[in-house]
C-alpha cells in the first residue's frame, strides 16, 4: 500500500514539475477508459435482465393483484398503468405495461409472459401443484413482446446464433427446492437463465447467462411462511444473486461478467430511498410516496 501511494504521489509531483517546465506544450486529450465503460454497460445489461426476473417473481406469487406491494405498478393512472392477468386455463401470467412510469422511476412498455406447469421443461413429473414460484418444481417459461425499459427494447434472442432470425428463445425461472417437504428447510433459491438482446436508437447490447437468486431471510415468518401456503412478502425480503454471463456492449465490445459466491449482489426491499415528492394522487393535490427503486 505504501509503495502504491508513493508511486502515485511521485507521479503526481512529476506531472506538476513537467507542466511547469513545458508550458508551451499542447495539452493531450485523455484516452477514454474503455474497460470502465464496458463494466458499466455490462452491469446495466445485468440489471435489465435481473429486473425481468424480479418482475416475474413478484407477479408469480399470487398475492393481491399478483404483486403485493406493487413495486412495478404505475405511480398513478395518469402516468400509465400495469395490468397483471393470471389465466389458470392456460397456466399463464401476462404482465402488461403501457408507457408506464413505475414506482421505481423507470418507464416500461410492452408485455412479459410467463407460462408454467409445462412438463416439457422439467424432468420431474408435474403434480398440478406448481402454481407459484415458491412451489417445489415450479418452472416458468418467459417470453417478451415489444418490452421496453427506459427506451431499451429487450428481446429473448441469442446473439451468438446466426440462424436465430426473428424467433425468440426461451428464458426460464426455476425453483431450486431440493424436495417438496413441508415445512421448507433452508433458504429458497431460484435460477434464471436466458439469452437477451437490447436495442435503443443506434446502440445495442446482449446478455447470455445464468443467475441464482437466494431469499436470504427465508426463515423470517414475516417474509415466508414455512408451510408455503401464503405468498412471499417481498416488502421485507433480502435477496442475493450469483452467476455468470457474457455478451456484447455498445460498440460490439465483448465482455464476461461473474458474480461469485464471495461477492454476491444484494438487494434489500425493506430499505427505501427518499420519498418522491409531488406525485399526483387520485385526490386533489399531491401526495408523498416512497420510491420503489431498491438498487443492488
Amino acid at each position: 500500500m505504501k509503495t502504491n501511494t508513493l508511486s502515485f504521489a511521485t507521479l503526481a509531483l512529476g506531472s506538476i514539475l513537467l507542466s511547469s517546465c513545458h508550458n508551451e506544450r499542447s495539452p493531450v486529450v485523455p484516452e477514454s477508459d474503455i474497460e470502465l465503460q464496458t463494466s458499466i454497460d455490462a452491469s446495466y445489461a445485468t440489471f435489465l435482465v435481473s429486473d425481468i426476473e424480479m418482475i416475474c417473481s413478484f407477479c408469480g406469487e399470487g398475492g393481491i393483484n399478483e404483486t403485493d406491494p406493487a413495486f412495478y405498478a404505475g405511480i398513478s393512472p395518469a402516468t400509465g398503468e400495469m395490468h397483471i392477468v393470471r389465466d389458470p386455463s392456460l397456466s399463464r401470467i401476462s404482465i402488461n405495461f403501457n408507457n408506464t412510469l413505475c414506482k421505481d422511476g423507470r418507464v416500461r412498455d410492452g408485455s412479459i409472459f410467463m407460462f408454467f406447469k409445462e412438463q416439457n421443461y422439467t424432468s420431474i413429473p408435474l403434480t398440478n401443484n406448481e402454481n407459484y414460484i415458491r412451489d417445489y418444481n415450479f418452472v416458468g417459461r418467459i417470453t417478451l413482446e415489444e418490452y421496453k425499459v427506459d427506451g431499451w427494447l429487450i428481446d429473448n434472442k441469442d446473439f451468438e446464433n446466426s440462424n436465430n432470425g426473428t424467433n425468440n428463445v426461451n428464458a426460464f425461472l426455476k425453483n431450486l427446492r431440493p424436495n417438496s417437504q413441508s415445512p421448507v428447510v433452508g433458504n429458497l433459491q431460484w435460477s434464471f437463465e436466458g439469452d437477451f438482446t437490447m436495442r435503443k436508437n443506434n446502440d445495442s447490447m446482449a446478455w447470455k447467462g445464468k443467475l441464482v437468486k437466494t431469499l436470504l431471510n427465508t426463515s423470517d415468518p414475516n417474509v415466508f411462511h414455512p408451510n408455503s401456503q401464503t405468498p412471499i412478502n417481498w416488502s421485507f425480503a433480502r435477496i442475493s444473486y450469483k452467476g455468470s454471463a457474457h455478451g456484447i456492449t455498445p460498440g460490439n465490445v465483448p465482455y464476461t461478467y461473474e458474480i461469485n459466491e464471495n461477492a454476491t449482489l444484494k438487494r434489500d426491499f425493506s430499505c427505501f430511498p427518499d420519498k418522491v415528492a409531488s406525485v399526483p394522487s387520485t385526490n386533489s393535490g399531491n401526495t408523498l410516496e416512497y420510491s420503489e427503486s431498491h438498487p443492488f
